[in-house]
């Protein structure tokens, strides 16, 4: 089939089966976005006791120390650094009228003196003084969003914002970095009966720890979401197209073009489903598809939450910013399921053995057929083991430890303290 139409058929049935604008936070069923916290729509913030003059000003936040350690044996190669970050966050979040609210974000992060590289953030400056960097001190977001401001019932969002394609895997904002990516566009969505569609044209110059050497590149699409029920076999369906314009400063992805669909549900039995399926056309390359579907089953029964089932197959690299950290594993050796031609199957047992602690135990099979995102060409691990645990300390205090080890002995701690207010 014709690119052109190929591109526009895509769009279409995008626009047609239409995920909404809600995508823009990175807690949906669909997303690994993991950062050893509670999703933020269900944080208990701590009382500041802030009086505002005005009740159109809202003013919340967040802080956190998170200290990583790692180990390997001898001829089993894996980052091993230790490290110590932390990374405060104030939003304002203004009602300007009726029709418009407007957000802005302060973040700071810093390595602390002493810590090695990892990841997401470094301690010393990379050659090209871009790539990596000690600290973050600036805006992360800025935006005004409109309602209903042309009178067709429709949201505007403009300006730099976070952004979550869908799952995420291809494209998001890992609220796991020290960093989070954030994109400037605009985003332009309505409600149909109910059902959700957006278009967007946005510009990505990627997270503080891998900004683009060569600058900037320009994206547009479209997604959309039928939602049929809160409960049933099959409950959403969604859709999704993305493409680059070939503008911009970098360009090594400014011809390639994404569509993928997805869909959830619950089967007899209580058992919740999630299946998505991805593809990337590349650019006098290959081409990549890749898929991942899970099932889970809650369970009321004293201790045991939950267990579920996942399973990820993947070509190659689709990825273009991703927000996948722990979606592979605790490890993430093959830094997530979609970067590279790997499979994985995930068993997790969700636990509450009391005293308010919850803890998840993963078991992940992982066979790596090439070359990844990270140049690794080899098999690094075949079993992973991980366990987390997480605690409410006091409201808006929540205290998260996570382990993971696999069968050559490569092994990770993390240690986390979050504060909202």
């Amino acid at each position: 089939m014709d690119r052109a139409l190929l591109a526009a058929a895509s769009a279409t049935a995008a626009l047609a089966l239409a995920p909404c604008v809600s995508g823009q936070q990175c807690y949906s069923p669909q997303n690994q976005c993991f950062s050893f916290a509670p999703p933020l729509s269900e944080v208990k913030r701590i009382d500041t006791g802030l009086n505002l003059r005005s009740n159109k000003l809202a003013i919340s936040g967040d802080f956190r120390l998170r200290a990583r350690v790692a180990s390997t044996t001898s001829g089993h190669p894996y980052s091993t650094s230790h490290q110590e970050t932390t990374r405060a966050r104030v939003r304002l979040d203004y009602d300007v009228n009726e029709y418009a609210h407007a957000v802005v974000e302060f973040n700071f992060s810093e390595v602390w003196a002493g810590a090695e590289p990892y990841s997401d953030a470094f301690p010393t400056a990379g050659a090209n003084g871009i790539a990596s960097r000690q600290s973050f001190n600036g805006l992360a977001q800025a935006y005004v969003q409109t309602e209903d401001l042309l009178g067709f019932e429709e949201k505007l969002r403009i300006g730099r914002s976070t952004y979550f394609l869908a799952n995420g895997l291809i494209l998001g904002s890992c609220d796991f970095l020290q960093y989070p990516a954030t994109f400037t566009g605009a985003w332009l969505s309505r409600k149909f009966a109910g059902h959700d569609v957006e278009v967007f044209m946005l510009d990505n110059y990627g997270p503080l720890q891998s900004q683009l050497a060569g600058g900037g590149e320009r994206y547009f699409g479209a997604t959309g979401r039928l939602n049929f029920c809160e409960s049933g076999p099959v409950q959403t369906l969604n859709a999704y197209y993305l493409a680059g314009t070939n503008s911009g400063d970098f360009k090594g992805r400014g011809e390639d073009w994404w569509y993928g669909l997805e869909g959830t549900g619950t089967i007899p039995g209580g058992v919740e489903w999630a299946a998505q399926f991805g593809h990337r056309e590349v650019s006098g390359g290959k081409d990549v598809s890749a898929y991942r579907f899970s099932f889970t089953k809650k369970l009321d029964v004293p201790v045991l939450r939950s267990v579920a089932f996942t399973r990820t197959d993947s070509e190659g690299a689709l990825h273009i910013n991703p927000a996948d950290f722990n979606a592979a594993g605790l490890l993430h050796q093959y830094a997530g399921p979609w970067r590279s031609d790997l499979d994985t199957n995930q068993l997790a047992i969700a636990l509450m053995p009391g005293g308010g602690v919850d803890l998840k135990f993963t078991v992940l099979t992982l066979d790596h057929r090439g070359p990844n995102g990270a140049g690794i060409n080899r098999q690094l691990g075949e079993l992973e083991f991980d366990l987390l645990a997480a605690k409410e300390l006091r409201p808006g205090v929540h205290l998260s430890l996570g382990y993971g080890i696999d069968n050559d002995q490569r092994q990770v701690g993390y240690l986390q303290m979050s504060v909202f207010f």
